[in-house]
């Protein structure tokens, strides 16, 4: 019997390691809680990868024309709605030894790597909504957002990254949008894309008649950024955006320890939506959540509570075996899980407003 129970304690334990190692490796909910020292070069000196082309299915990631495998596990409804989703992925390429200032979308890993990552875990909360695409670009790496890099060419890579999404999304209009409503959606880098996106075709602008909404989930987005798109309170309003930053419920103890990617203070005057309910209310119920994407590519529902809202969400560790607690509690930083945690919920949610904005029409 002891040595059964050891056994299986044994099976469980390794179980566990490998699920950590996939859960760090898959770019969504891995943390540096030390100061990182990054490898660079002059930006002068870097050799810029070729430029996508947009006209050529092999730039993007996702297109109704490309065949991947990577939705292949997914088992909700297709709903097939006449209405596009623009996503545009994260920072993945963060590597410290890395000099490059921008991703090459033409290596092979890279686009495995956004594959199996940002698209598998995050795009997918929008692919049965109806149309999706996802364009690679030659995305800034992570040490940009340091001030020293960003004033030492941090700010052009930056610009190079933006412009490969605005010519994506020009080419996107004029090829294959058909006069169809968008959503666009974006996480943290590509969510500051989206917000120039946004500002740069829609905001007082005759396209704006076509957005369902908008959702820039974590970066900062303040009362100030946009004329004519507002922060939407309830989950069928449509022409306007949602945005959240997620971080764990700790002591503050433990809260001051850690270095979270997105700053506490750089969102002090940032806006902030509720995604689970989506509406004004600062807190949730577990009944309310209805589904965390966690790495196994199963959902998890009634296990996020949102505990308070002001320009940041608050969440405790979410209520799943002990296995998967202990595998989560080793995580400190939810920027990553920005989306995975809302999964569903989003997935419902951009349902729901694009069959409004439909049934306005």
């Amino acid at each position: 019997m002891h040595n059964f129970c050891y056994s299986e304690f044994m099976k469980k334990k390794l179980a566990l390691c490998f699920f950590l190692t996939s859960f760090i490796s898959c770019g969504l909910l891995s943390e540096n809680t030390i100061p990182v020292v990054y490898n660079s070069e002059s930006f002068t000196d870097f050799k810029f990868s070729k430029a996508p082309d947009y006209k050529n299915i092999y730039s993007w990631a996702v297109h109704p024309d490309t065949n991947i495998n990577v939705f292949d596990w997914l088992s909700q409804k297709k709903e097939n709605l006449p209405v596009d989703t623009f996503f545009i992925y994260p920072t993945l390429l963060t590597d410290k030894k890395d000099t490059r200032w921008n991703a090459d979308i033409f290596n092979d890993d890279t686009r495995k790597y956004i594959l199996n990552s940002s698209v598998k875990f995050q795009a997918s909360a929008w692919y049965s909504t109806g149309n999706l695409y996802v364009p690679y670009y030659r995305q800034a790496h992570l040490r940009v957002f340091k001030e020293p890099f960003w004033n030492n060419g941090g700010k052009e890579a930056y610009e190079m990254a933006y412009n490969d999404i605005k010519e994506a999304f020009e080419t996107y209009l004029n090829e294959f949008n058909n006069g169809r409503p968008i959503i666009i959606a974006g996480h943290s880098q590509g969510a500051g894309h989206a917000k120039r996106l946004l500002q740069d075709y829609f905001d007082n602008k005759p396209l704006k008649k076509k957005l369902i909404a908008a959702y820039l989930i974590g970066t900062k987005i303040t009362d100030q950024d946009f004329k004519t798109i507002p922060i939407m309170i309830n989950k069928y309003e449509t022409g306007g955006f949602v945005t959240w930053n997620t971080y764990r419920l700790m002591s503050e103890r433990k809260t001051n320890k850690i270095s979270t990617t997105i700053n506490r203070e750089w969102i002090t005057d940032a806006l902030c939506s509720n995604p689970i309910t989506w509406d004004l209310n600062t807190s949730t119920q577990y009944d309310d959540h209805k589904g965390f994407l966690y790495i196994n590519n199963k959902l998890f529902p009634r296990s996020v509570r949102i505990e308070s809202m002001d320009n940041k969400i608050l969440v405790k560790l979410p209520k799943m075996d002990f296995f998967k607690k202990v595998l989560l509690s080793s995580v400190k930083d939810y920027h990553k899980a920005d989306v995975n945690l809302f999964w569903e919920d989003i997935r419902i949610n951009s349902i729901d407003r694009s069959k409004a904005y439909l049934n306005e029409l």
